[in-house]
């Protein structure tokens, strides 16, 4: 073999520079295929988590109605007892805590050791901000982070910038269970006239602020920026954005008074595109469309006989269809 011939088995064995764009535009064509496969496979899997998070609610609130005899009132003052939903009272998710594998946490906090949740200013630099709290205090507890406690989906933060940056809590109970005291009480499984799977216990209430605004809930104290964030309520259907600010200074949300009279704070939210998943009186977890029929009046005050608000009555004796 010639030297000449040599050169050129040398030189074709090696890539041309057309040979090698081709190549990086396959990669780069498999890549824009494969990823939303990938991205789609993980929401799945968070969606999942999201959903087993409700069943494992259902699980403690059951085994805290086996307890008690009813279901975990808004909140206390106090401890366990009937529904005083005071500002800086102890709420429902402080109460379930030993039913969520959270029993130290709630003999740490004292849950119920005295009247109100503690919010000593000593214990913080900025009484508007608990994650200045000082290490070891009940303050600094209020701010712990709870997995079981957030959508996986949701892009908001640990601690809620909505409510002094505590804890935040992104699953909230329905307003008709953990109703207002007016009369003080909590919800026995026998008002539920309805059927406990046709009932809503809990949904979906997340913090984030895309594709819209939500101001999720903090798990640690009842109302402490005025109106209860802690529930859901079917005023509003669901997935309907905050209509409000936040007050970087208080760390507190302010909602606009008109037109939606208040009730933007209590609506069911969801990352999962198309509906909310909502737990249901017998602990099974349903993913309801956003498009179920609802009352077409914003706010509504929930006593139309349509699928959605029927869903969070107890006791209405409206026929529930399929959803």
């Amino acid at each position: 073999m010639s030297l000449q011939q040599l050169l050129l088995r040398r030189r074709r064995s090696a890539f041309t520079l057309i040979e090698l764009l081709v190549v990086i535009a396959i990669i780069a064509i498999l890549i824009a295929l494969l990823l939303p496969a990938v991205q789609q496979a993980r929401e799945s899997a968070r969606r999942t988590q999201c959903r087993n998070h409700l069943k494992q609610f259902g699980l403690a609130m059951h085994n805290y109605h086996d307890t008690h005899k009813r279901f975990p009132p808004a909140a206390t003052l106090g401890g366990v007892g009937s529904n005083q939903d005071q500002a800086g009272g102890w709420p429902w998710s402080m109460m379930v805590l030993p039913y969520v594998d959270q029993g130290p946490l709630y003999n740490q906090i004292g849950v119920g050791s005295t009247l109100k949740v503690p919010n000593n200013s000593s214990n913080m630099s900025n009484v508007n901000d608990y994650t200045t709290a000082n290490s070891g205090t009940i303050e600094k507890l209020l701010t712990t982070t709870i997995p079981m406690f957030l959508c996986p989906s949701a892009a908001g933060d640990v601690v809620n910038k909505h409510e002094k940056k505590l804890g935040t809590l992104m699953y909230a109970m329905n307003n008709q269970i953990a109703t207002v005291p007016n009369p003080p009480k909590a919800t026995p499984m026998g008002d539920i006239t309805d059927g406990t799977s046709n009932t809503i216990l809990m949904g979906e209430k997340v913090l984030m602020d895309a594709p819209f605004v939500s101001v999720g809930a903090v798990w640690g104290v009842s109302r402490i920026c005025g109106a209860r964030l802690h529930i859901i309520a079917a005023q509003n259907n669901m997935n309907v954005p905050f209509d409000g600010t936040n007050n970087a200074t208080t760390n507190c949300y302010s909602e606009n008074s008109s037109p939606v009279n208040q009730v933007t704070r209590a609506v069911a939210t969801s990352p999962h595109a198309g509906g909310v998943h909502f737990l249901m009186c017998d602990g099974t977890v349903r993913f309801v469309s956003e498009n179920i029929q609802a009352d077409p009046v914003t706010p509504s005050n929930g006593s139309g006989n349509y699928l959605y608000q029927n869903l969070y009555n107890l006791s209405d004796r409206n026929t529930i269809g399929d959803f």
